[in-house]
């Protein structure tokens, strides 16, 4: 037992000395593995938040088109908007709306949210709508034109990645299940013939 614990100590020192190298600091020769499985989930995660706010967008924009086509200004539109729906696209509004009520005003809490959202649909809605109040457009016939655009944006999204899937799912039809059928289809036949010869 003594022999065994003066040998890992002994196994420890050359260890170490090792570690010192030739400049007689301490190296450690640690591999640090890539971190492939994490940087997966955050950018599955980034896919997730972008497709989630590609189909929050056009929901919300519905909302402020139908607020908008009612009578109501903008401003209390984006609070009918923000108050009756939930996400990601309502709550960066409603910071807008906060700083609103704090006395900032809306065109420009538009622009500054054009400007700093992580969402490429956010951005362009935000910007649409300042410069709308900057110039006077028409505020209704502006977001029936995003909702279609982003409805359609949408559409194109779910198309693309239900072929992805479709093509995931062929792959299991292709190399299994054919086969196998193939065989069991093949396989009587081939038992008749070769019954026959014997």
């Amino acid at each position: 037992m003594q022999w065994i614990s003066f040998g890992a100590i002994l196994l420890s020192a050359v260890i170490f000395y090792k570690s010192l190298g030739e400049t007689g600091k301490l190296r450690l020769d640690v591999k640090l593995k890539p971190r492939v499985r994490l940087t997966k989930k955050v950018r599955n995660a980034k896919k997730f938040r972008a497709l989630e706010t590609l189909m929050e967008v056009p929901d919300f924009a519905a909302l402020l088109w139908f607020a908008v086509c009612a009578g109501e200004s903008l401003e209390n539109s984006l609070r009918i908007a923000v108050s009756r729906s939930t996400g990601f696209v309502s709550s960066q509004f409603s910071q807008v709306i906060k700083n609103v009520d704090l006395g900032a005003l809306l065109q420009i809490e538009l622009q500054n949210l054009g400007v700093e959202s992580r969402s490429d649909q956010v951005r362009e809605l935000a910007t649409k709508l300042a410069v709308a109040l900057d110039h006077g457009t028409a505020l209704a016939d502006l977001l029936a034109d995003f909702v279609q655009s982003a409805s359609s944006e949408l559409r194109t999204s779910l198309l693309d990645k239900a072929a992805k899937n479709e093509t995931k799912m062929m792959i299991p039809l292709v190399f299994v299940i054919l086969p196998v059928t193939v065989m069991f289809s093949v396989y009587p036949s081939l038992a008749l013939i070769q019954n026959s010869f014997l």
